[in-house]
């Protein structure tokens, strides 16, 4: 009989698994696969694939903190619709990655955006329109990884299920809306993003003359670039600038602030304390997070300062600046859990001095 049961629960907990067993094999073939379009995209931060791996520590994350009240719904009965409608749609993410890459979607997605979109924007170059189009089939697939997660945790849990499983394929559709937008808006074009990025850069300035350079800022319209502030460094005895450096709304973290807010905001919906302590907690990550922005902005505009847009520069952009703050807003709910229970250890120790006072 506890044999019988051990291989109950063993069974349920495989099944609790699916929906992220479910994405191995697809970033397995990417990551085997990565071509000359998307070459090193698992070692890329910005418009690559290394989210992928923040987006399976996300939902291990929430299986931990929510495992116990998970209560799969399909399986029961192998021939029911919604246990077939599961195992259909843990199917989906390895049949669109094979349709994608090996039978010509990619393909006819870029050829689309190119044909149909970029073809209007006449401000663009032809590389920077063969560019932004090559990036729409990245775009398109974490959206179509975000709506297949989003639809094996509804099969899998039901609504009340689903409601405590929303932070991993929520951060999927948030990369995948902010690919879109700059593939379609680029540089400083998406006028909504672009103006709270203004402050970080006027910020980010304020320090680096604190620091010691000598930078101004300014800001400019042009068709190509749109309304965007511009970073000038310069010797106090040269007249010319020696560095220039334009800020789109990518490279001031507004990507960052976007993901922090939808994550935590999930996160702490399902984190039984006050709404003080959920204020306070969102508050101070915030905070962090813009912090972490101006210090990217900083190092960014230091490197281009002392070696130019190099490949130091390049590799700092496009992987190290967004890998920063995405590991402080993966690593931020386990410092909360941690507080808690210190803060849970501190409480009882005082009750515990106060009892043994009294008596």
């Amino acid at each position: 009989m506890m044999l019988k049961e051990k291989l109950k629960e063993k069974r349920e907990d495989l099944i609790k698994l699916l929906p992220l067993i479910a994405f191995i094999i697809p970033f397995l073939i990417l990551y085997l696969k990565q071509d000359v379009t998307f070459s090193y995209s698992f070692e890329t931060t910005w418009k690559g694939r290394a989210f992928y791996i923040f987006f399976i520590w996300f939902a291990v994350l929430e299986m931990i903190i929510s495992w116990e009240k998970l209560q799969p719904k399909a399986f029961k009965k192998l021939k029911s619709i919604r246990t077939i409608a599961l195992i259909l749609a843990l199917l989906l993410p390895t049949i669109y990655v094979i349709i994608s890459n090996f039978y010509g979607l990619n393909d006819a997605i870029y050829v689309w955006t190119r044909e149909n979109y970029m073809a209007q924007k006449t401000e663009l170059s032809e590389n920077e329109k063969r560019f932004f189009a090559m990036m729409m089939p990245l775009a398109v697939e974490y959206l179509v990884f975000a709506a297949f997660s989003f639809l094996t945790v509804f099969l899998q849990y039901g609504v009340d299920g689903f409601r405590k499983s929303l932070l991993a394929p929520s951060f999927l559709t948030i990369i995948g809306i902010v690919y879109m937008i700059d593939n379609l808006y680029p540089y400083g074009q998406f006028v909504p993003f672009q103006i709270p990025a203004a402050t970080t850069a006027t910020i980010a300035n304020s320090f680096l003359n604190l620091m010691g350079y000598h930078t101004y800022i300014s800001y400019e319209t042009n068709p190509t670039w749109g309304w965007i502030p511009i970073l000038y460094y310069y010797l106090p005895k040269y007249s010319i600038p020696m560095s220039v450096f334009a800020i789109a709304w990518p490279c001031s973290g507004i990507e960052s602030l976007l993901v922090y807010t939808i994550f935590i905001i999930v996160f702490l919906k399902n984190f039984e304390i006050s709404l003080m302590r959920k204020i306070a907690y969102f508050s101070i990550g915030a905070a962090i997070t813009y912090l972490i922005n101006i210090f990217r902005i900083i190092t960014l505009f230091i490197i281009a300062i002392n070696s130019g847009y190099s490949e130091e520069f390049w590799r700092f952009h496009d992987f190290y600046a967004q890998l920063i703050s995405i590991s402080w807003i993966a690593a931020y709910p386990l410092l909360i859990m941690m507080g808690g229970d210190i803060l849970q250890k501190i409480k009882s120790f005082a009750e515990f001095l106060k009892m043994r006072l009294s008596s």
